[in-house]
């Protein structure tokens, strides 16, 4: 039999492949590499998350920032990256605002630790820096909104760093004076995290009471994923995760939904 080209089906590109990390296959063959070994007796309905969405958000914190005791952070978007990001910095004892706007989502973020303040509010820049004595020393965009990645830098104080985690589709426009005193602006892959050992550390503190992803995931029958996706894009529910009909939980698959992420 014909082999077909990798990434192609019936002749024609197979796009977008989930990020090349999902399926809805019973059975995935992937390198040794990309395996992460865990605890057997953790919900496998509760790990697919991991891989990506909460890995992202978490590794933007714990790696990239280093965020410790008493360090501030603004959240932009509270979708599963952004509040990821949230219980990651709580975790670290950061002080933290969180950006959305949905109002279901802010209350998920504030019960989390986070500082809640709609999208929509006057003078957003003004009001974090308030609320952080002069603004964050940290914040990470997970919209890919040009006008709230543009607060978000004026919300940094001198030499405070944005990361960018959302691919943008057109050209960034940075207003005069966004990048004065030493702020800077970079783009975040998954959380520049090595998933075996950042993704044992999350379930660790999941363990521990102190990273409690587990309240941000609704399980769907594959049969409902047209559903599972509305409710996401409504802001009804942050990780929609899908589940194969038939099987024991311990025996199926967990595949994420296309995106965890809040404009």
């Amino acid at each position: 039999m014909m082999r077909k080209p990798h990434g192609t089906t019936a002749g024609g590109a197979l796009a977008p492949r989930w990020f090349g990390q999902s399926s809805f296959a019973e059975y995935a063959l992937v390198p040794a590499r990309n395996a992460v070994r865990v605890d057997p007796s953790l919900p496998i309905e509760l790990l697919g998350p991991l891989g990506c969405g909460f890995l992202t958000g978490a590794g933007a914190v714990l790696n990239v920032f280093g965020v410790g005791p008493g360090a501030t952070l603004a959240v932009f978007g509270a979708g599963a990256v952004g509040l990821a990001a949230v219980m990651a910095a709580t975790a670290s004892g950061a002080v933290t605002v969180a950006v959305d706007r949905y109002p279901q989502r802010l209350a998920l973020a504030e019960r989390f630790g986070a500082i809640p303040l709609p999208a929509a509010s006057a003078g957003l820049p003004d009001r974090i820096q308030r609320l952080t004595d002069g603004g964050t020393q940290y914040a990470l965009d997970t919209t890919g909104s040009a006008r709230l990645i543009n607060d978000a830098l004026r919300a940094l104080r001198p030499t405070g760093h944005l990361g960018l985690v959302a691919r943008l589709h057109t050209a960034l426009p940075l207003e005069p004076g966004t990048l004065d005193r030493g702020r800077r602006i970079s783009h975040i892959c998954e959380g520049d995290a090595v998933p075996g050992v950042l993704i044992p550390r999350l379930t660790g503190l999941w363990q521990a009471g102190r990273f409690p992803f587990d309240q941000l995931i609704r399980t769907y029958p594959l049969a409902d994923i047209n559903e599972a996706e509305a409710h996401c894009d409504a802001g009804r529910v942050v990780k929609p995760v899908l589940v194969p009909e038939g099987k024991p939980m311990s025996e199926a698959c967990a595949a994420a939904s296309s995106s965890g992420y809040s404009g």
